[in-house]
């Protein structure tokens, strides 16, 4: 009697087993593959050599370290005996007590660079959406806070827990931060709007193809390319790689300002100073006098690594480029023709140039918190199942033959 009871019990389980076995991969799985509420990470690139535009040495007219020696970065009369330029100067002329004006080229030096960036999970937030908060600022590493910042950025998106793909819900904001010549800090705020494409997570199963991809700066979506695997740290991961062709800045940010009739507030109309100059031709390193407006344009070539099982973003390189331009037609020969050798030599026009690659420690980091995560879902999705399908099997197999027995 007992040997039926315990065949029987056999039985039960083993066949309780196999309906978890082929039930698991359907309802824990999916469990696993959402954006946890839990997600923090920090991205940190390498210090790296770019070129900066200085505004607060634009707005003292003094030359940037590396250019002081520069003939053009000189104030007029400097290399006269000592006594001649004082007594040129008409007596009581305060414009003639002024320094020259100097090209913008003297305020655009070779600046160590760095960007951090910084995420976190914030309301809303439940079973189907999750809020990141996304701080990215970019510092020069030769000099201390807070005269260290050169633009900071707090965007907030909500996504879809298991696309990974934004909410339809006007919820997404960008809050843009930039030092000020005489100190301080401009700080303006893109209004909610909805946006389109991935941005810090690509889709769990990954797949080769294309994806849209959002450009925080640009404030506009642009496809992302699958262009092979490859391996890291022996995994395999997908890359993608995007290039951003010149947007005017001025005009992206402000359409966003004024979305739906809304008014500019001073904020607004501050933040966006620094994407519209106006100077003397010559301080454009060009001929003539005549006053000449340029608006700041934006170009990057980004590349990340995924890891397709998690969508986790593994590595990632860009390579930053804003300038200033007259139009559409010049922006697109200096970021892609002639004129991005010519200004890489000359340095009248730059912002901004700077590649952003991740450290090795944010690589690793990034990598085995994506391995991790793969672990789970490979255990609940095909592991596990083997494992209590084959237990269950055998009692079921055992219990039968236990029960003919007895």
């Amino acid at each position: 009697m007992a040997k039926r009871t315990l065949s029987l019990v056999m039985i039960v389980i083993g066949a309780a087993l196999l309906v978890i076995a082929v039930l698991l991969p359907s309802f824990l799985v999916p469990k696993l593959r959402v954006i946890p509420l839990d997600t923090k990470s920090s991205t940190v690139t390498n210090i790296e050599n770019g070129y900066l535009l200085d505004s607060g040495l634009l707005a003292k007219n003094e030359p940037a370290a590396d250019r002081k020696d520069d003939p053009r970065c000189k104030d007029a009369g400097a290399d006269k005996p000592e006594g001649d330029a004082e007594a040129d100067k008409p007596e009581g002329d305060a414009e003639a007590d002024k320094p020259a004006e100097m090209p913008l080229h003297c305020f655009i030096g070779e600046t160590p660079l760095v960007s951090n960036r910084h995420v976190r999970i914030q309301e809303p937030a439940d079973k189907k959406v999750a809020t990141m908060e996304v701080g990215t600022v970019v510092l020069r590493d030769d000099r201390e806070e807070p005269k260290n910042l050169v633009n900071a950025t707090v965007d907030r998106i909500t996504l879809d827990r298991s696309t990974a793909f934004p909410v339809v819900d006007p919820v997404s904001t960008i809050e843009l931060n930039a030092p000020k010549a005489g100190g301080g800090e401009d700080t303006a705020d893109i209004p909610a709007f909805t946006r389109e494409g991935i941005q810090y997570q690509f889709p769990f199963g990954t797949t080769k193809k294309s994806f849209p991809y959002f450009d925080a700066t640009a404030l506009q979506t642009f496809p992302i390319d699958f262009v092979g695997e490859e391996k890291q740290d022996g995994t395999t991961v997908y890359k993608f790689t995007m290039e951003v062709e010149p947007v005017n800045l001025y005009e992206s940010q402000k359409a966003h300002f004024t979305q739906n009739g809304r008014k500019m507030t001073e904020a607004d109309k501050s933040s966006l100073a620094s994407l519209r100059l106006k100077f003397p031709a010559s301080k454009w390193g060009l001929e003539g006098d005549e006053e000449i407006e340029m608006d700041r344009y934006y170009t990057n070539v980004r590349t990340v690594r995924v890891e397709p099982n998690t969508g986790m973003i593994v590595n990632g390189t860009e390579h930053i480029f804003q300038f200033y331009a007259r139009d559409e037609e010049e922006a697109k020969d200096i970021a892609l023709g002639a004129g991005r050798e010519k200004e890489k030599q000359e340095r009248n026009r730059t912002a901004l140039d700077f590649v952003a690659q991740w450290s090795d420690e944010t690589k690793a980091n990034q990598l085995e918190k994506a391995k991790e995560s793969s672990k789970k879902m490979t255990m609940a999705g095909s592991i596990a199942p083997w494992i209590l399908g084959i237990i269950g099997l055998l009692l079921v197999i055992f219990g039968i033959r236990m029960h003919r027995k007895s």
